[in-house]
């Protein structure tokens, strides 16, 4: 696995013109993210790490490029977006959250890859290590995903890389 996968994201995305900053989240705040353009148009993506797990990380990140790509406009140029208020509720939630959820769910785990691994009654951290190799991305981008999906976050609690994020960013 690329521990160093977040600052290759990041020096990829500023190739392509994306800035990634990485800020420590505002006391009693519960921001996670934010995409953003500034007045001349370049587009900016904020991670607050306030979870400092892996899956998190690239959850986030795809998420906010989704609204970058898709959803900010000379008339809209900031999205906030504060995950815990959408827990497993999605009635609630624009249209453009439940695009940007479900394309960066998808990017991160393809559908007939998900199909398989959420029909699995239980899953061990050998499967979804198995599972992870075969798609060459993180486990606990799978790990995070089960933890979400099936609202129990005792599961799989050693592959999600809890602390591994903040120690990556100097900024932070």
């Amino acid at each position: 696995y690329f521990g160093n996968g977040p600052l290759l994201a990041r020096e990829y995305l500023e190739k392509q013109g994306i800035r990634l900053i990485v800020v420590s989240p505002l006391p009693r705040s519960y921001l996670d993210g934010a995409a953003m353009l500034l007045p001349d148009g370049s587009p900016v993506v904020g991670l607050t790490l306030r979870y400092d797990r892996i899956d998190h990380f690239w959850f986030c990140l795809i998420h906010e490029l989704v609204h970058i790509t898709r959803h900010l406009t000379g008339g809209k140029q900031i999205i906030v977006d504060d995950f815990d208020l959408r827990k497993h509720e999605h009635k609630g939630l624009d249209s453009a959250e439940q695009e940007a959820d479900e394309l960066a769910s998808l990017s991160l785990i393809p559908k007939r890859y998900w199909e398989r691994i959420s029909a699995m009654d239980t899953i061990s951290s050998k499967d979804v290590k198995a599972i992870a190799e075969k798609l060459k991305i993180h486990p606990a981008i799978i790990a995070g995903r089960i933890r979400f999906e099936r609202n129990n976050y005792r599961l799989l609690t050693k592959l999600v890389g809890q602390g591994e994020l903040r120690k990556l960013f100097n900024e932070y």
